[in-house]
């Protein structure tokens, strides 16, 4: 317990500032009461040059004046081009974090949009686009727009996307997807589409000029006492029944209490209490800070220092964040000499209490003696903690004193810890650590005792999959390394593609093995920057588009797609981020992206030799 009295005394200004920080929240929120309390942000795009669409602007308009009579304070954009789109974004994020916790967002787009690799795009007017890779240039990400409502820490929020209309572009783009991908929605949030992920909406006229969804969603808003659930439970079943079942629209929810677009009339609902259309209901609990609490409720009292650390990579900055690196520093202290203690406790005074000059000397210097060690027994444990926090856990260099190289520059007791985003749920699921241990007589690599097989440029021969724990070979491995020292980068329209082959195969716990053959290209490489947890990175991009027919070991046979994505930066040897999308018979299995969060790589591999 001494070490964590110490590190709480050196965290102590630290506590003080958050102290004042909080409540100078605190007056900022009470300031701020008078805010207002709906915010929405409506866009309707016609003017499409290529693609032009009837109704947008006529929903957009309609629905702006049914958000107002029901208490919003509406921003409606028509028409918009991507620097007005991108603008409105960003008026919106500030609306809403002006309006404080308590504040209803609400996002509201027809027009069109499309599915890029699993990832919504929402498309201005005036957009040029010729070739798929153009369009995250050319569009506004459906997910930042998602980002900037959730950065902005209002309790409730609500995206409407009647985007699944046809994609005028489909016929260049190498996917050929129509409709919007499945999007999962945080904590707080409900995000709603014209018609289910993969599918494509009416525009067709209704009577008034508006779109099939619209139409039914503006009679639904109109309904008091309808929990917004239940408004889009009523606009589904009227689409299903004016398309005649072709359209079915869908929403995603994780909403956090009830939400009333108009309140219940007097008598009905809230335990009988009438409410005014424009007052919204009261603001959703804090869903991080309720998850805050229940993590640190389970591990707060644990012995084992991964628990407490899995708190930490959860919430770095938490509310219980200090508990939890005393805490552990007390886990991971190394024992202390026995019978040792600090302090001038052992030193017996004289009768009365008084110390003659050579015993307070003697006391003075055992507590100075003390301090010393108290200081270099924290400054060992926040190292350890330090080390945790880096990589996971303690002792996973393994670097030998002399080390063996290959030809690339691999080093035994390199390591590179990457972390793992689910995209098909938008959420890191899990981290885990890459370590050379061992290169072989031909300058292949061993990974974690051999749990991955790497041959000598670094490319994989087989390994258990970060996914679903299966071993996977490669024969021949993907030639990766040769694309990119063969070709010059150059823009991602005018990369070299390679036709390329592999067999691949999947062998479960059970023994059990699914065999393909897959062909197709390897595409690049491609100049590309990207942000990484340890700086921005000049990269080389390379993807591979491969499909091909399988067979399981019991007969069935089905067809296999891995579209995979490789970013190498120089001097690191191993990508700093790579990304998979796989499917049998069409069904999307995963989606995930790899991103380095450290690396400790002893020197830059040499020049990588040509094919």
């Amino acid at each position: 317990m001494r070490v964590a009295a110490a590190i709480h005394r050196m965290l102590l200004c630290r506590l003080v500032f958050c102290g004042l920080l909080t409540l100078a929240q605190a007056a900022w929120a009470q300031a701020g009461s008078d805010s207002p309390r709906r915010v929405a942000l409506v866009i309707g795009n016609n003017a499409y040059g290529s693609g032009p669409l009837l109704n947008p602007v006529n929903d957009a308009r309609a629905m702006a004046t049914a958000l107002l009579s029901a208490g919003f304070t509406v921003i409606l954009k028509t028409d918009t081009t991507q620097p007005e789109l991108t603008a409105a974004v960003r008026e919106f994020g500030n609306r809403l974090k002006e309006g404080g916790p308590g504040t209803a967002g609400l996002f509201y787009l027809a027009g069109h949009g499309m599915q890029i690799r699993g990832r919504n795009f929402l498309i201005p007017v005036g957009a040029n686009i010729e070739h798929e890779d153009e369009v995250s240039y050319q569009a506004l990400d459906a997910q930042a727009v998602m980002d900037k409502m959730e950065s902005a820490g209002n309790g409730t929020n609500i995206v409407i996307l009647d985007a699944c209309r046809n994609n005028p572009f489909v016929r260049s783009f190498r996917s050929g997807r129509q409709g919007l991908a499945q999007m999962d929605a945080p904590v707080g949030t409900l995000v709603a589409f014209s018609t289910a992920p993969g599918s494509v909406a009416s525009d067709g006229l209704q009577g008034g000029g508006n779109g099939l969804y619209t139409s039914h969603l503006l009679t639904a808003l109109q309904r008091p006492g309808l929990k917004v659930e239940d408004v889009f439970k009523q606009v589904r079943m009227g689409v299903l029944r004016d398309s005649q079942n072709r359209q079915v629209p869908w929403e995603a929810s994780s909403l956090i209490g009830d939400f009333y677009f108009r309140a219940p009339p007097p008598g009905q609902g809230f335990g009988g209490a009438s409410l005014a259309p424009s007052v919204p209901p009261l603001p959703a609990p804090d869903p991080a800070a309720a998850i805050d609490e229940a993590l640190w409720s389970a591990v707060k009292d644990s012995t084992s220092s991964a628990e407490i650390f899995a708190y930490l990579n959860r919430f770095p900055s938490g509310r219980y964040a200090k508990e939890a690196r005393a805490r552990l520093a007390d886990l991971v202290a190394p024992p202390r000499p026995s019978g040792q203690t600090g302090g001038a406790g052992n030193t017996a005074a004289v009768p009365g209490n008084v110390l003659s000059s050579a015993e307070l000397e003697n006391v003075l210097r055992s507590a100075e003696q003390s301090e010393r060690e108290q200081q270099a027994h924290l400054a060992t444990s926040q190292q350890r903690i330090d080390e945790i926090v880096t990589w996971g856990d303690v002792g996973t260099d393994r670097r030998p004193p002399n080390p063996k190289r290959n030809a690339l520059g691999f080093a035994e007791g390199d390591r590179y810890r990457y972390r793992v985003l689910d995209l098909m749920s938008d959420r890191y699921t899990r981290d885990y650590l890459w370590r050379v241990d061992r290169i072989e007589a031909d300058g292949g690599l061993w990974l974690n005792d051999g749990a991955q097989r790497l041959d000598a440029l670094g490319q994989m021969r087989g390994g258990s999959d970060e996914f679903t724990g299966q071993w996977v070979e490669w024969q021949p491995a993907l030639p990766i390394v040769p694309a990119l020292a063969s070709a010059a980068v150059a823009p991602a329209e005018s990369a070299a593609e390679r036709d390329v082959s592999s067999t691949v195969q999947w062998r479960n716990a059970e023994g059990r093995i699914t065999r393909a053959l897959l062909r197709g290209k390897l595409h690049g490489p491609v100049a590309e920057n990207i942000q990484t947890l340890t700086g921005l990175m000049q990269t080389r991009r390379l993807d591979a588009f491969l499909s091909g027919p399988g067979v399981r070991s019991n007969g069935d046979k089905l067809r296999v797609t891995l579209n995979l994505s490789w970013w190498f930066a120089p001097g690191v040897g191993l990508p700093v981020r790579w990304a998979v999308e796989e499917r049998e018979d069409d069904r999307l299995l995963r989606r995930t992206l790899h991103d380095v969060t450290a690396l400790d790589v002893l020197s830059k591999p040499a020049a990588r030799p040509a094919p």
